[in-house]
């Protein structure tokens, strides 16, 4: 189970980050299994650790260690900054790649920043972005159509 206290905390420091508003209800979060997890989100295995679906739920491999290891609470920020971007639409509409591909380099960038403000020193910071492996983490849109539904959230 994920503390109130840190996703509080976390939605706190992203707020301070992008300027969104946090929302009164804090979003839902359930822990799978990766498999579960990635059968949930993919419909077949990928390398998928959380993912918010355009409700603001948020799913989240239960192997991670969120709260005590700094790249698996990355994942959480990562997805609470989704969560917080999606509250942040008064009116929602079709999320195109354009958007989508937006959304996901902001909340990369967010996941970086926090985690670099997080670790005790630069190298500590390098050795923990090469265990997130950040390059390969998500894939983007290639075109400006519409996303589908299922898809309208990136996987990472």
């Amino acid at each position: 189970m994920i503390s109130a206290k840190l996703v509080a905390t976390l939605l706190t420091v992203i707020s301070g980050y992008t300027g969104y508003a946090i929302p009164g209800d804090p979003p839902r979060i359930t822990l799978l299994s990766h498999d579960a997890l990635a059968q949930h989100v993919c419909g077949r295995p990928c390398q998928v650790f959380g993912f918010t679906f355009p409700d603001g739920q948020i799913v989240i491999d239960g192997a991670l260690a969120v709260g005590s290891d700094p790249v698996a609470t990355s994942i959480l920020v990562h997805e609470l900054t989704h969560f917080l971007q999606i509250s942040s639409v008064v009116h929602p509409q079709p999320i195109n790649c354009r958007i989508w591909n937006d959304r996901e380099r902001e909340a990369f960038s967010v996941q970086t920043r926090w985690l670099r403000e997080t670790t005790s020193s630069v190298r500590v910071f390098s050795i923990e972005m090469a265990r997130l492996n950040y390059r390969g983490m998500h894939a983007m849109c290639k075109d400006h159509s519409t996303v589908a539904p299922q898809q309208s959230w990136p996987k990472g």
